[in-house]
């Protein structure tokens, strides 16, 4: 079978071994290890074209449907062929997380001297996070408080064995979406109810009253899903969703009541998605700080022309990579793409370059959602810990030009605004 993305009909299964499956079990290895007993050949794809379920033109490696990453049982922290190493992102094929896919397919990794890196699909930055901290992947994307919200050790897990490198997307999306005719400021939430419109949502929902001074035991917090959260905002059951700021022309449209938008980024320099390494295997990769300076300034030069270059993008995603993706609206692929252009950057970007993070902005989220995200903020390293700065000492910078800026500004719209509003003051 040749290397590919996963099948619709192998996405499916996945999908339902997610209900049954613990939590520790990866889902293609246990798919793969499946196929091969009753049978591979049922599966579609594995005619030899390489073709994925989704309309890829191929993407995981032999190691990722082996669920190692590209890791070699014979070697202890070392992958088969280093400079062949999976780059995982945390989610689909879709607009908000195709440019690893572009970095590969039209050769921004080869033109920056990496040509093998293998960008693959995640399944979520929880698992994600898992997948590069125990070292079944070499890189990759996750959420920043996601990962630390599964960083430490458990009964059933050993402490992740990670850090940062870069910023994949500058900011979270998470924010905090309210009506102004139940609540007379962003931090008038005591004796209110406020719902997390998703399961990321609820991992996070206990850092917003402690970043507003308010005792969570003040608040009645709910979980939902993002198809209740506007119906139920609307009604008035709830005074306000904690959720992703994607979803606000929804509510926009559902709720008749001024909202209110408080990003997480208001209360200083939350970073977003970074690139992680495994520790073991960057510590044992020869050249390790030129090798992943070269494989982050093909990621963001790969960044760059997809947020600039909007049309071109999409049709790329939808006629290259995924194939889904030309059922979807064209308001629901720009729509993505806007937030996306808005996420992606923060304001020092436009200087300093893509992926730009500093070690403060990694002490703020554990100083001020560490305590929220996890039993024992001890068990979290700490911000130097965290941190590895010289893959970004070795990037080629990858900056805007005031035209550049100024057209990524007007393709976000409405987002990009209440971003740059709610970080002011920061």
């Amino acid at each position: 079978m040749p290397d590919r993305e996963p099948t619709a009909a192998e996405e499916r299964i996945i999908d339902e071994l997610d209900a049954v499956l613990p939590g520790e079990v990866d889902r293609r290895k246990f798919l793969h290890g499946t196929a091969a007993t009753i049978g591979a050949a049922m599966f579609a794809g594995c005619s030899g074209d390489g073709g994925g379920g989704d309309g890829s033109s191929g993407g995981s490696t032999p190691s990722e449907a082996s669920g190692d990453g590209g890791t070699s049982s014979t070697e202890a922290n070392g992958f088969i062929d280093e400079t062949e190493a999976v780059f995982t992102t945390p989610w689909k094929t879709e607009p908000s997380w195709g440019h690893t896919h572009v970095a590969e397919g039209r050769g921004y990794w080869e033109d920056a001297g990496v040509p093998n890196i293998d960008g693959v699909r995640g399944n979520g930055s929880d698992t994600e996070s898992q997948n590069i901290g125990t070292g079944n992947k070499p890189m990759g994307i996750a959420s920043m408080t996601t990962a630390l919200s599964v960083y430490p050790e458990t009964d059933n897990t050993e402490a992740l064995d990670m850090s940062m490198v870069g910023l994949a997307r500058g900011r979270p999306l998470l924010s905090l979406i309210w009506r102004k005719d139940m609540m007379e400021d962003r931090g008038d939430i005591a004796g209110k109810t406020i719902l997390a419109a998703s399961g990321f949502a609820a991992a996070t929902i206990q850092v917003y009253p402690n970043l507003v001074g308010v005792d969570p035991s003040e608040v009645t917090l709910q979980e939902g899903t993002e198809e209740v959260a506007a119906p139920r905002l609307a009604n008035g059951e709830v005074a306000a969703v904690w959720g992703s700021i994607d979803l606000l022309p929804v509510y926009q449209e559902e709720v008749d009541a001024e909202l209110g938008v408080t990003p997480l980024t208001a209360f200083g320099g939350f970073p977003g998605f970074p690139i992680w390494v495994n520790n073991s295997w960057y510590e044992n990769k020869e050249n390790a700080p030129e090798f992943m300076g070269q494989v982050m300034t093909g990621y963001f030069k790969a960044l760059k022309w997809g947020l600039l270059n909007q049309s071109e993008y999409l049709d790329y995603l939808k006629n290259e990579v995924n194939q889904n993706l030309q059922t979807w609206t064209e308001e629901e692929l720009t729509g993505q793409h806007e937030v996306n252009c808005a996420q992606a950057v923060t304001l020092d970007m436009k200087d300093e370059g893509l992926g730009y993070f500093t070690e403060d902005g990694v002490a703020n989220v554990l100083e001020n959602a560490g305590p929220a995200l996890v039993d024992n903020p001890d068990a979290l390293p700490s911000a130097s810990e965290m941190v590895i700065s010289e893959p970004w000492e070795n990037t080629e910078k990858v900056t805007f030009t005031d035209e550049e800026w100024n057209q990524l500004g007007e393709t976000a719209g409405m987002v990009w605004d209440l971003f740059e509003e709610a970080e002011a003051s920061n």
